[in-house]
């Protein structure tokens, strides 16, 4: 009796090791299965979408893998490419090498990061001789993450970029163009109601950066070359529902829906300028920024100077609109170095105030 005792208990010991190690294997054969099987459709859909491109717009890699195993599923391109020859913009991309993420748990969720160095060339239509620009860049980090939503044709969209420094080729000029920048970030999301629906045509953006720096041939009036901080929350309001690879197209649309930019929330902290201020703007018949905000500014009269010092305005005219907005200030009970005034686009020209500070030239 106790010798069978014994033998029933070295049995279920056994099978009390084997049983969950059995079961964590068969886990593992299912899951790599279902992995490879991802991947496979994965990798199927960028050669399929690779494929049939050509009208709107033309991608190519020199090299092409899926990996990841197990925890992602990366699409890895080397050389990757992508061109869009029928727009108004012809651009043209070209990076050294680029990945996306899936997880496989969530094939909604995908992540896309860019190495090494990135070129981009775009015609001006803006110019009568629709000249080419190319910006060239590289960065610390570049990554975008876009996650799908159900019933929206838009989903969420976050870009992230960290030291960033570039080139900027002005084909019209032959002027080159230094860029830097500390970061730069952008989020958009369908807008919604405040019962949660969605308002359609309408998205929510947000873009912020700092420490940005531009070194050029042409100075910046009054502002000077870095920009320490630049931040506006924005909903973007009667944008038609189509898939775009163009901005120009994209902006031509919008503009004959009637479609309009309304900031909630804009703060520049650029040499002497500390505004901050919210409204709405759209674009003019000659496609150039139209519209009105309502500003705050910092230290009003350091600003002045510096416009001043640089020939945007006169002195006298800018010493007239001082003292008017500050006792304007001083009534509403504001800040002793706070003024409050309207920042106005209107007929090509930017107002500060009363005072024309500058032209304004077409988007597109």
């Amino acid at each position: 009796m106790s010798n069978t005792a014994t033998t029933r208990e070295r049995k279920g010991i056994r099978w009390g090791i084997v049983g969950p190690t059995l079961a964590l294997a068969c886990l593992v054969v299912i899951y790599s299965v279902y992995w490879f099987m991802v991947a496979g459709e994965v990798k199927k859909a960028v050669e399929a979408f690779a494929a049939r491109s050509g009208e709107e717009i033309v991608t190519s890699w020199s090299d092409f893998a899926v990996g990841g195993y197990p925890f992602r599923i990366e699409a890895q391109f080397s050389s990757p490419a992508a061109t869009a020859p029928a727009t108004p913009e012809k651009w043209n991309w070209q990076g050294e090498g680029a990945y996306l993420a899936l997880q496989p748990y969530n094939l909604r969720h995908a992540i896309l990061t860019l190495e090494g160095e990135q070129r981009l060339t775009y015609r001006d239509p803006g110019t009568a001789l629709q000249t080419t620009n190319e910006i060239r860049f590289k960065a610390g980090s570049a990554r975008a993450s876009y996650v799908q939503l159900a019933d929206r044709p838009f989903g969420r969209l976050a870009m992230d970029i960290a030291e960033l420094d570039g080139e900027h080729l002005v084909g019209a000029t032959g002027e080159m163009e230094k860029v830097s920048a500390g970061r730069l970030q952008m989020h958009a999301r369908p807008a919604e109601n405040p019962d949660g629906s969605a308002e359609k045509g309408s998205y929510d953006i947000a873009f912020q950066a700092e420490n940005v720096a531009v070194e050029s041939g042409t100075a910046i009036p009054a502002l000077g070359p870095a920009m320490d901080f630049f931040l506006a929350q924005t909903r973007l309001r009667g944008l038609p529902e189509a898939r775009y690879v163009s901005a120009v197209e994209l902006m031509r649309d919008w503009q004959a829906a009637g479609g309009t930019l309304a900031i909630s929330d804009l703060v520049v902290k650029w040499g002497p300028l500390d505004l901050y201020a919210s409204g709405e703007i759209g674009l003019d018949a000659k496609h150039r920024p139209e519209g009105e905000l309502d500003a705050r500014i910092t230290d009003f009269e350091a600003l002045l100077e510096a416009l001043e010092k640089d020939g945007v305005v006169e002195e006298r005219e800018a010493r007239v609109a001082l003292a008017g907005l500050v006792l304007v200030s001083q009534f509403q009970g504001k800040k002793s170095n706070e003024v409050r005034l309207p920042v106005v686009m209107r007929e090509g020209k930017l107002y500060l105030g009363p005072l024309a500070i500058a032209e304004l030239e077409p988007l597109y």
